[in-house]
């Protein structure tokens, strides 16, 4: 709390000074996402249809808390608990398993529930169901059996049927996430909630990671390894899941293959282009896409 108001004071500052202009409202002025339908689009790439035929897929969500909270602004109220998200990704795999963990009775049509207790400690804590959130998010793609896993958030949009590159990213890379729009860890720290100075050498110059999408492929050692680690971590040390993330990262020499920001677009990206996946709980993506 008390790193983001220094650092919104420290750029009120700048700009009062003249070392940086305001940035503009972004507008969406006719940029249409991709509307081509997931047959179209596998029927002209075979080679993927055919990796996706034949691999065994599972989606994975992390739901604590009763009352749906988000950070980004949006309001779900009155969509499905894992809308919009669910519905976006039954659209281009409806074969696909959908599993949830939640700490409440959360029944879907068609998402099968792990009721779970958590582990983190200061159940008082203000970010105690954020880091419960994460931890989860990390053990559901090391608890599962599919030869592909990925962990969503529940307010993401697929804007693209180039989604289904992830597949082969993910068989390629063994484990993948996304990238941040903070870039440095440094900088994520200094502005974000439940965050710490880096402490060590690299003074925090590394970059910071995004949790949704994150994907693991099965027999994947170094990607396992690495996501319980991130559990581990966030376990016994809970703080913010790119510091976890960091930490493990550090601790074990190997980090998840970093994904570009049009597989995450959040509030500072709008209008990237070549859009692939939207973070709609940013109110200004929400408004910049009109979704």
């Amino acid at each position: 709390m008390l790193g983001t108001l220094r650092w919104r004071l420290q750029e009120a500052f700048e700009v009062f000074i003249g070392r940086k202009k305001t940035q503009a409202v972004k507008t969406n002025r006719g940029l249409a996402l991709d509307s081509t339908s997931p047959e179209e689009f596998l029927n002209a790439h075979l080679e993927l249809k055919i990796l996706l035929e034949s691999t065994n897929i599972e989606f994975c969500f992390s739901e604590f808390g009763e009352n749906r909270v988000n950070a980004g602004g949006s309001n779900f109220v009155e969509k499905s608990r894992l809308d919009p998200s669910l519905s976006s990704l039954k659209k281009y795999f409806p074969n696909a398993k959908f599993t949830v963990y939640s700490d409440f009775d959360l029944q879907i049509d068609g998402v099968n529930l792990i009721k779970c207790t958590s582990p983190i400690p200061d159940k008082n804590h203000p970010r105690y169901l954020y880091r419960t959130a994460d931890y989860f998010k990390f053990k559901s793609l090391t608890n599962s059996k599919a030869d592909f896993v990925c962990v969503v958030d529940s307010d993401m949009f697929i804007a693209s049927p180039e989604f289904y590159s992830l597949i082969y990213l993910t068989k390629i890379f063994g484990f993948c996430a996304p990238h941040n729009p903070r870039n440095l860890l440094k900088k994520d720290m200094n502005i974000s909630f439940d965050a710490v100075n880096i402490a060590d050498l690299s003074h925090g110059l590394g970059h910071s990671y995004n949790q949704s999408p994150m994907t693991l492929w099965k027999g994947n050692k170094i990607g396992f390894n690495y996501f319980e680690k991130c559990a581990e971590i966030m376990e016994k040390e809970p703080s913010r899941a790119s510091l976890v993330m960091w930490k493990a990262a550090q601790s074990l020499g190997t980090s998840p293959y970093l994904l570009p920001a049009e597989w995450c677009v959040c509030a500072e990206d709008a209008g990237i282009g070549n859009e692939i996946m939207l973070h709609l709980g940013h109110n200004a993506v929400a408004e910049y896409y009109k979704i």
